[in-house]
């Protein structure tokens, strides 16, 4: 994307913009979904939620960071100020967070179906999730911080990302692709890998054994086969940003509409994926809704019928005084 405040932003970059803004707020609004689920109905309040409100949070910094980098765009056009930074900052530190969640989910699910054991809930566990999952993303982000990395991408056709900002164009470039795997790419594509390998194994798995989840665990409800499909959501909505990666990798143009908008679309809206998956879809969760609608409806019905009948009193009261009057 442009870099100096004088450029004028194109056509593309307006629409990247827009897609960027439309799935940051729907992802935000979906971050704060899960949230309220999580709070409210304990019939889903399991050790699986747990680990996916975490990765909310993360999916939640990255949704608010790209929001901002691209209002700062807008109004800046495309200049690389502070905000850009610290936008670059908070979403490097949360889309590394957010792989190593989904890692961390991955692995709980496979040593709970695989191997049926209750480890991964330990307390040392839980402390190294937390210790890894925000420890190490903080490292390297720091350290790349410290190093002058971060910050707007002059150049649209080896940008890798939409109107928000990451790595710098003006390093050398095989350090500028070095950085790009050490912040991000890297540990994105080892989560496709793994994730994939090892989620659709375990559905393979429950498939053929013709079990349910709650047969091999007592701890997993029906619906929770539904985290067994992260790698499908991962897939579709970050491949985008691989595949310009990848071109940028082998020295070509990388600047192809669809992809960019596809891209602009996908990284910001995993919350907002994961709200479609853990929730919409997610039958105590909407039995909840339904009940919670159906129970306002009916303090609005007998509230009317207190009022009209209220009313009725007031005025047969009313007509009382005058008749005796």
């Amino acid at each position: 994307m442009s870099n100096n405040s004088s450029t004028n932003i194109s056509p593309i970059e307006y629409a990247s913009a827009g897609c960027t803004i439309g799935s940051s707020v729907l992802s935000i609004c979906g971050a704060f979904v899960i949230f309220w689920t999580y709070g409210r109905i304990s019939s889903v309040r399991n050790f699986q939620r747990t680990l996916l409100t975490w990765l909310t949070i993360a999916d939640l910094m990255i949704a608010t960071g790209n929001l901002a980098g691209t209002i700062d765009f807008l109004s800046n056009k495309g200049g690389n100020n502070d905000v850009c930074i610290a936008q670059s900052v908070v979403t490097t530190f949360a889309s590394m967070a957010s792989f190593f969640w989904t890692l961390v989910i991955t692995a709980h699910m496979m040593v709970s179906i695989q191997f049926r054991s209750d480890k991964t809930r330990s307390a040392l566990l839980k402390f190294l999730y937390h210790l890894i999952c925000w420890g190490l993303p903080g490292i390297i982000t720091l350290v790349a911080g410290l190093r002058g990395v971060l910050g707007r991408n002059s150049n649209s056709t080896t940008a890798v990302t939409g109107s928000w900002c990451w790595i710098k164009n003006d390093l050398p470039y095989q350090e500028r692709i070095t950085w790009m795997l050490i912040t991000g790419k890297g540990w994105e594509i080892l989560c496709y890998i793994l994730s994939f390998s090892i989620l659709v194994l375990l559905k393979l798995k429950l498939y053929l054994s013709r079990r349910r989840l709650r047969e091999l665990n007592e701890d997993f409800r029906d619906q929770d086969t539904h985290y067994l499909y992260l790698w499908l959501l991962l897939w579709l909505l970050r491949v985008w940003g691989t595949v310009r990666f990848i071109f940028v990798c082998s020295q070509s143009d990388d600047n192809v509409a669809f992809l960019i908008i596809l891209h602009s679309i996908g990284d910001s809206a995993q919350a907002f994926g994961n709200c479609l998956l853990f929730c919409l879809l997610d039958n105590a969760v909407m039995e909840y809704v339904k009940n919670m609608c159906k129970c306002s409806r009916l303090e609005r019905v007998e509230l009317e019928r207190l009022v009209h009948t209220s009313d009725g009193s007031t005025n047969n009261g009313q007509h009382g005084s005058y008749s005796t009057v």
